[in-house]
């Protein structure tokens, strides 16, 4: 099992591990089951393919290529990879029958690190400052750092700022771009009515990029 390339596409992250089978030996490799596994460090499952080979003669060698894929929108349900470095297992198992008599199985695993995309993600305080006759301006600073080797993070934050009634004082959103491995430092802004504004409440972000949609995270404040 070689080393697994990685990509993503359209929502759907692609494992490719080329394999090579080598047979040198006088007798037909037969009945190859080949299943890919990925799971978390918990050993909770995340994606599984298996493909099959019917026959490799003596003499002959074999390469393919085994794709693996799982939809980032169902990872990131997860808070864990949202907001934390972890890393994922990719398991190979292999079963097949050689000269039509020995049967084999054998097993082989690797670690495919997985950078959080939301590392280190802090909110501040909401910062009022004079808007109009008849609303007031607040903004929300929000930072993070895009840890993820395999993709950019581009889209719109969100922020809804609620008061110690849960009433709605007023909504926000940025742009953000994040490459690959670099950190984000931003303000959303709203504008909201001073009859509304308590000492305390809470500020609910959402995370709406072309890769996953995240939220909210809640934040207190006051």
């Amino acid at each position: 099992m070689g080393d697994p390339s990685m990509a993503y596409v359209e929502g759907v992250f692609n494992v490719t591990v080329p394999i090579t089978f080598d047979n040198n030996g006088y007798y037909s490799i037969a009945d190859l089951n080949i299943t890919a596994a990925i799971t978390d460090r918990e050993n909770r499952p995340i994606s599984k393919n298996t493909v099959f080979l019917a026959r490799i003669p003596p003499q002959n060698n074999v390469t393919i290529s085994h794709n693996i894929s799982f939809n980032v929108q169902e990872i990131m349900t997860r808070a864990e990879y949202a907001f934390y470095d972890s890393e994922f297992v990719l398991y190979g198992s292999f079963s097949l029958n050689y000269a039509s008599l020995v049967p084999f199985e054998f097993e082989t695993n690797r670690t495919l690190p997985w950078g959080a995309p939301l590392f280190n993600f802090t909110s501040g305080v909401p910062e009022y400052q004079a808007y109009n006759g008849t609303h007031i301006r607040t903004n929300v600073p929000i930072s993070f750092q895009n840890h993820s080797p395999y993709f950019s993070l581009t889209g719109v934050i969100r922020v809804e700022i609620l008061n110690n009634r849960q009433q709605l004082l007023g909504s926000g959103t940025t742009f953000m771009d994040v490459p690959s491995n670099a950190n984000y430092e931003g303000e959303v802004e709203a504008v909201v009515s001073p009859a509304m504004v308590t000492s305390n409440g809470q500020i609910r972000i959402f995370i709406e990029s072309e890769m996953f949609n995240y939220g909210p995270v809640v934040r207190n404040y006051g």
